[in-house]
């Protein structure tokens, strides 16, 4: 299995350097998959997709659900990953939504956050630590 890295993915995209883009198509073509994609690339690529590119927010989410229902491409956890799209969907940032996940699978059950944004959107998870 072969790990996929964010800048493969954006340069897959974005098609801003045509020759590495073609490059990627023909080398997903004929490399036999499944192909790995971690949690933090799938981050890192929403992140960088918005600020760097202006992606907005739908197209962004559009590209997600496409990887995340491509048969040739895996997840750290696949439940995980669809349920943070779902809520990057939704308006959570997907690094929140990841990060919310993994602490729930981890057994937590609250965050400790002084994102009000977040804990607005999580009430009763997100925790505010005062002093």
């Amino acid at each position: 299995m072969i790990a996929l890295d964010t800048n493969v993915l954006v340069r897959l995209i974005t098609e801003d350097d045509p020759v590495q883009a073609r490059g990627i198509e023909t080398f997903l073509k004929n490399t036999e998959g499944p192909f790995f994609i971690p949690d933090i690339v799938l981050a890192e690529l929403a992140w960088v997709l918005q600020r760097r590119y202006a992606f907005a927010r739908p197209e962004v989410g559009s590209i997600l659900l496409a990887l995340v229902n491509r048969r040739d491409v895996v997840f750290e956890d696949e439940e995980r990953v669809r349920t943070a799209v779902r809520g990057f969907v939704e308006g959570l940032d997907l690094a929140d939504a990841l990060i919310m996940g993994i602490v729930r699978a981890a057994g937590c059950d609250r965050l400790a956050s002084f994102d009000d944004a977040l804990k607005t959107k999580a009430p009763g998870f997100i925790v505010r630590p005062e002093s």
